[in-house]
């Protein structure tokens, strides 16, 4: 789908190959760290594509005029012969599971209006959930039309069940402030807590007014946030990522592996090691 940048963590997932004339995956992966795609010059794929975000953010646009900024748990829906740009913004982390696919049946889900270029944007959560149900479309149970209508089918029900779920993506609200995106992108940072009070400063609030506005705009408060979006980190890192939690932990900024525990647990209601167990067995 995109070229390896040195240091990116890359994962080809096996596919069952182009498929039947009914359509099929023809590729699928996920990325860690990936710098996006078409920034200098806009890439029209000549494929479906869906591209979900496990962590970070960044901006999504297309040739359209559509500018968007995206984060952990959007899924970017893209189009054959639609020019379009996605990845994270200057010093922003972007990790994504993808899926490239064709075929006549997401044709009618295109005319039906459920897969809709004015509309490229979905999101939902838990990213978790979405992240395990995403990886175990394609089995890696070999080749064959059987096997690529089984995996065709596998993510129509995926797609089908985000569309259901999703909550509407949206332009930006009009008084959405001009801090937020810088805010959202600093509490997503691993490493050591924020520095409270500088935020709230960015923002031209005290602290207390920062907490209930950033409440009001992104429906959580902003610690309950960067919790969020540092387990969704911790998702991708132990489907990829070999090294013992406690190395994840302290990376996340998290005091220790206990801690790191309950509040993956808290997120995804699995343990650590149960979750990296079963993304390595490929089971939803």
């Amino acid at each position: 789908m995109k070229p390896v940048e040195p240091g990116l963590a890359a994962r080809v997932i096996p596919t069952a190959g182009a498929g039947s004339a009914m359509g099929g995956i023809t590729l699928a992966g996920q990325l860690q760290a990936s710098a996006g795609i078409g920034h200098g010059n806009m890439r029209v794929l000549g494929s479906y594509a869906a591209v979900y975000l496990l962590a970070g953010g960044g901006e999504f646009g297309d040739a359209s005029g559509l500018r968007r900024e995206v984060r952990a748990g959007d899924l970017l829906l893209l189009f054959p012969e639609v020019p379009h740009f996605y990845g994270p913004r200057p010093g922003g982390r972007w990790d994504e599971i993808y899926f490239v696919f064709h075929g006549p049946v997401f044709d009618q889900w295109r005319q039906a209006g459920i897969l809709n270029p004015r509309e490229p944007v979905w999101h939902a959560e838990p990213v978790a959930a979405w992240h395990r149900r995403l990886a175990a479309v394609c089995a890696g149970r070999g080749g064959g039309t059987a096997e690529s209508l089984l995996e065709l089918a596998r993510l129509q029900a995926v797609l089908a069940e985000l569309w259901h779920a999703q909550r509407p993506a949206g332009e930006p609200a009009a008084d959405e402030p001009g801090w937020l995106p810088e805010v959202c992108r600093a509490l997503e940072a691993p490493g050591g807590g924020p520095d409270w009070a500088a935020l709230a400063a960015r923002a031209g609030l005290s602290y207390e007014r920062f907490r209930k506005k950033f409440a009001a705009l992104k429906g959580v408060p902003p610690a309950r946030y960067r919790q969020q979006r540092l387990m969704d980190r911790a998702c991708v890192l132990l489907a990829e990522d070999g090294r013992p939690l406690k190395d994840i932990a302290a990376e996340l900024g998290l005091c220790d592996e206990f801690h790191f525990s309950k509040l993956f647990k808290q997120r995804t209601g699995l343990a650590p090691s149960a979750y990296r167990q079963q993304m390595r067995r490929g089971q939803p």
